[in-house]
């Protein structure tokens, strides 16, 4: 990653779901929360919260999946 969002970064991401824990669940979480979602705190934590915005609502143009991959976070942090 280079520090712009490019084939670098995107190529970095990997797969958050359920259960997952850190910094980019937290980006995940804050981008949602950014759109206008709610994804209950900003915790760091995928949770249920974070999951129910993902699965009863449509972000974007990605498929529902209740995960973010690289396509998720490239329509919440670039558009």
């Amino acid at each position: 990653m280079d520090g712009k969002w490019g084939p670098k970064t995107r190529a970095a991401i990997v797969t958050v779901k359920k259960g997952a824990k850190g910094n980019l669940t937290w980006i995940l979480q804050a981008a949602l929360y950014t759109e206008g979602y709610s994804p209950v705190s900003l915790d760091f934590i995928f949770g249920k919260g974070t999951e129910t915005v993902l699965a009863n609502q449509k972000v974007g143009d990605f498929s529902v999946d209740r995960k973010t991959g690289k396509a998720t976070f490239a329509e919440l942090v670039v558009g």
